[in-house]
Parts: structure tokens; sequence; C-alpha cells
């Protein structure tokens, strides 16, 4: 069975870094900055409510990402794994799973993240596709390249949720991220995550089903 995960706040604790990337170009968007106030409210926003909060237009989200990319390239060594995903990661590899990855991030970026921490080995693939509302599309993509047959998909915010339900794939929701539990819990995934050590118990009983 493949597990796939999100890269960005279900992995990598790259949140805060994030914000301080969108205010540095939240001029060239026209857009306020994120204050110390917002980044808790921001929490509890849909994926959808998030951009229409920001005032980002639609068309200006693919050349927001790629200048995220850009910018997050000079901070990927700063950035952490979350509190026991290198034992999970371990784990997860003794207990035969295959572990993919799927983001908006640079391959490079990931990789060599990864590297730095010593956890690339674990991953059979890492799929990397900008587009911010077409996960599921993407997640498609993912199962006919990879065959990856009986999967789930793991992120951390409400658009992963909505991806892994438009390609029937599982979803498994981890609150340790960008979006808060109570936003996550409204959007029905089939499991929820608290710590990363539940990962493994959830993986497990899926497959029993």
């Amino acid at each position: 069975m493949y597990l796939i995960f999100d890269f960005d706040g279900t992995l990598v604790d790259s949140f805060s870094c994030v914000v301080e990337k969108f205010n540095s170009m939240a001029n060239d968007f026209n857009v306020s900055e994120i204050s110390r106030e917002d980044m808790a409210e921001l929490r509890h926003l849909s994926s959808t409510d998030l951009i229409k909060y920001l005032k980002v237009p639609l068309y200006k989200i693919p050349y927001a990402l790629h200048l995220a990319r850009k910018h997050l390239k000079q901070e990927m060594h700063k950035l952490t794994p979350f509190a026991g995903i290198p034992q999970l990661l371990h784990n997860l590899d003794e207990a035969g799973f295959q572990l993919g990855i799927v983001t908006s991030n640079s391959k490079e970026n990931v990789i060599s993240w990864l590297e730095s921490h010593q956890i690339k080995h674990y991953f059979n693939f890492i799929h990397v596709e900008l587009g911010y509302f077409g996960k599921g599309r993407i997640l498609k993509k993912v199962r006919q390249v990879h065959k990856t047959g009986n999967s789930m998909y793991i992120g951390d915010e409400t658009r992963d949720i909505v991806a892994a339900k438009q390609c029937n794939m599982a979803s498994l929701a981890v609150t340790w991220g960008f979006n808060s539990e109570k936003i996550l819990a409204q959007y029905n995934p089939h499991y929820i995550a608290r710590r990363p050590e539940d990962i493994l118990a959830i993986g497990l009983k899926h497959l029993e089903i």
C-alpha cells in the first residue's frame, strides 16, 4: 500500500517561513502582509477561504507559487521535520508501506531537504507539480504514472482532503500543520492524525478494510 505525503506542513515545519516569504512578496501582488495576529486565525480557514482572505487573484496563484519555491530555496537548510517524522518514516518502511511525496514545492528543494535529514531513501517517488486547487487532477496522474493502486493521501490542508476524495483515494488529515483540526474535521477526511505515530496505526487499520 502507498502512503503519499504532502510536503510543506506535513513533513516539514515551514509555516512561519512561508508566511515570511509571502510578506516579502506582498507589495508585488498588491496584498496586505500577514500579521502575527492573523496567523492564528488563518489556520481556521479552508483553502478557498484563505485565498479570499488574502485577496490574491486566482490568475496570480501560479506565479506566487513559483516565486515562493524560488525564495524557499535559500531557507530549506533551516527548516526541520516535525517531531517524530523521521522515526515514523522508519517505522512505516519497516512495516512494508511504500511512500511517495506530492508537492508544489520544487524537486530541488525537496530532495535537498530530505537528504540533509537523511530520510530521502524512504521515498519511492517525489512528484512535483504546481497547482493550488488542482491536486485532485495531480493525484490522478500520480496513480497512473507511479501505479500506486491502493493508496492514501496525507496532508495538512482542507484542499488535500478534497483532492483525495476527487480521485477516490483515502484521505488522512494531520493536525500539526497549517489547518486546525476544527476546519479539517468539517471536510470529513477518512482519518485524522494528531501525532505522527498515529499514521502507522491508521495505515495498518486501513489495510484491514
